[in-house]
């Protein structure tokens, strides 16, 4: 399945969450199988819809369908090698925290575990932060990339980290609340 042509957008890219979303709409008020559409079809449109809206799998599909190769495997960026750490450390502080509150008794324990937990949801919250920006950052590259001028298994190596470490803080942050 080409996800671009799925959703009937050019092959790019530097596509927008908005410009997404609304070829999703398009395609799928008549395929969707509550107005009498086919299933197989709204299915295989939400696939190319999550395929991309998300950085990492655009690119990856982008890279598919124009043939290139690119190995998803491989070294990341030494930045977030060191990323990883301050992910690796939030994440454990935060499930610390939330390991407390859970075995905390006394009104008093509870209130400070509650005390801990804020703290631990503020430095998820400024991770997610960063992490959106380091996405952001591998996404202005996006335009290079087409033009061959950047080099697109780096870029997709780093976004899927980020996308991964993105998606395991949002779940923690759920937790913390």
């Amino acid at each position: 399945m080409n996800a671009f042509a799925k959703l009937g957008l050019s092959v790019s890219l530097v596509i927008s969450g908005e410009e997404i979303r609304e070829a999703f709409r398009l395609r799928a008020v008549d395929s969707h199988p509550d107005g009498g559409g086919d299933e197989a079809e709204f299915t295989a449109l939400r696939e190319a819809r999550e395929i991309l809206e998300s950085p990492a799998k655009r690119l990856r599909e982008w890279l598919r369908v124009n043939e290139a190769e690119a190995d998803a495997r491989g070294t990341i960026a030494g930045e977030l090698v060191d990323f990883f750490q301050k992910v690796a450390e939030t994440g454990a502080g935060a499930e610390a925290a939330i390991k407390t509150a859970a075995e905390a008794q006394s009104a008093l324990a509870k209130g400070m575990a509650e005390v801990r937990l804020m703290g631990a949801r503020e430095k998820v919250k400024n991770l997610l932060s960063e992490i959106e920006a380091g996405i952001a950052a591998r996404e202005e590259r996006f335009p290079a990339i087409e033009k061959g001028e950047s080099d697109a298994a780096t870029a997709m190596r780093d976004l899927v980290f980020l996308e991964k470490w993105r998606g395991a803080m949002r779940s923690l942050y759920g937790r913390l609340m």
